[in-house]
């Protein structure tokens, strides 16, 4: 199809390619974005024209972006894909067509996502804008965040991030970002954790995505990675109420899952105030015992039983029934975890015991205190 020409002056051509960029930006504002994508192809179709005359690179490669974007948005991703990097082929440090073109890629099931994303974070070191930098470092940890084999691309971008000492700030934004995406690409942060910034502090970040995203993992090696990254992040400032409503039932799922339950007890050291809930009850009046009592991921009693053990030097009551009026003494006898029904038989046993003693007690020491009262009215 030839291109068709125009008896404008290249004055009159850049004026009129300016004029629909700019009502191409308003139709995307507005939303219509098949109607931007056309408006600025005419702006690029006049700049390309003119390129010999007046230097306009940077404008053709904007316009690019621009068109990728609307594309994007059009649910287009290779088209979009296509733009962003004809927008890097004419400005070549354009970082916001390396954010473009590795989002596209994204959509588009592209392994060049990463090292687009690299490419833009060089661009970006000295970058006083954090987010930005966060987005791009964000973008590569999430590209690969179900991988079970990485992409070649993947090991120079992971090294460079890590070399390029980036600070306290920038990695608190791009843990918040990953989080907010319920993404446990924070496992690639583990290995690394001593080579981040001392001062790195994580106060707002939740864990509550992250959690969400952890039930659909099974029991396996990653479950107990999974364990340590939550007790690393709450080492640095990230609190356990932000799970939800019964973080110490998640927690306690986790360990059963990571088949170790050294982490709630690192919690409860940490935190002694989560004693004072240690006998929550969720919706469905289920205790941490209940929670442990009843679960089918246990390939061992052996765990069951310490993991039950556990609980109840911790103060958990085996007494208190769930809205189902189920004891967990009960479920166990289901389960026919005998020796972790006599532990809880004779743990019941013992505080019904002390509290018959403890009462007996303080019954005698309120008779003998109204005895002495008796003698000195009788004076």
């Amino acid at each position: 199809m030839p291109v068709p020409t125009f008896n404008f002056s290249s004055m009159d051509a850049m004026q009129y390619a300016q004029f629909m960029k700019k009502a191409g930006n308003e139709d995307f504002k507005n939303g219509s974005y098949s109607l931007a994508v056309r408006k600025y192809d005419q702006a690029l179709l006049m700049l390309i024209q003119i390129r010999q005359w007046i230097l306009c690179s940077e404008d053709i490669a904007v316009l690019y972006c621009n068109k990728s974007t609307a594309l994007y948005n059009l649910g287009k991703w290779r088209e979009a894909m296509f733009s962003a990097f004809e927008s890097l082929r004419w400005n070549p440090e354009y970082v916001k067509a390396y954010y473009r073109a590795s989002h596209s890629s994204t959509m588009s099931n592209s392994f060049e996502v990463i090292s687009v994303f690299h490419k833009g974070l060089i661009l970006l070191n000295a970058s006083v804008d954090l987010s930005q930098v966060a987005d791009f470092i964000a973008g590569i940890f999430t590209s690969v965040n179900d991988e079970r084999v990485f992409p070649p691309t993947f090991c120079p971008a992971y090294d460079y991030i890590f070399s390029a000492r980036f600070n306290a700030l920038i990695w608190q934004a791009e843990m918040e970002k990953l989080a907010q995406k319920g993404k446990w690409s924070f496992l690639l942060l583990l290995p690394k954790k001593k080579e981040l910034p001392t001062n790195l502090r994580v106060n707002q970040l939740s864990l509550k995505n992250l959690f969400e995203t952890s039930e659909s993992y099974g029991c396996d090696g990653k479950m107990q990675d999974i364990a340590e990254l939550v007790k690393w992040l709450i080492s640095i400032g990230t609190k356990v109420e932000t799970i939800g409503v019964y973080p110490l039932h998640a927690v306690i799922r986790l360990c059963i899952k990571a088949r170790r339950n050294h982490v709630f007890r690192w919690l409860l050291t940490q935190r002694p105030d989560l004693r004072d809930t240690i006998n929550q009850q969720d919706r469905g009046g289920c205790t941490l015992l209940h929670i442990v009592a009843s679960s089918s991921e246990y390939s061992w009693k052996h765990s069951q039983t310490e993991d039950v053990l556990m609980l109840l030097s911790f103060g958990v009551d085996p007494t208190i029934p769930d809205a189902r009026s189920r004891y967990v003494i009960d479920i166990l006898k289901k389960n026919k975890n005998f020796t972790v029904v006599k532990a809880v038989r004779d743990h019941t046993e013992k505080h019904t015991s002390s509290s018959v003693e403890l009462e007996d007690v303080r019954w005698s020491k309120r008779l003998h205190r109204q005895v002495k009262l008796g003698k000195k009215q009788s004076f």
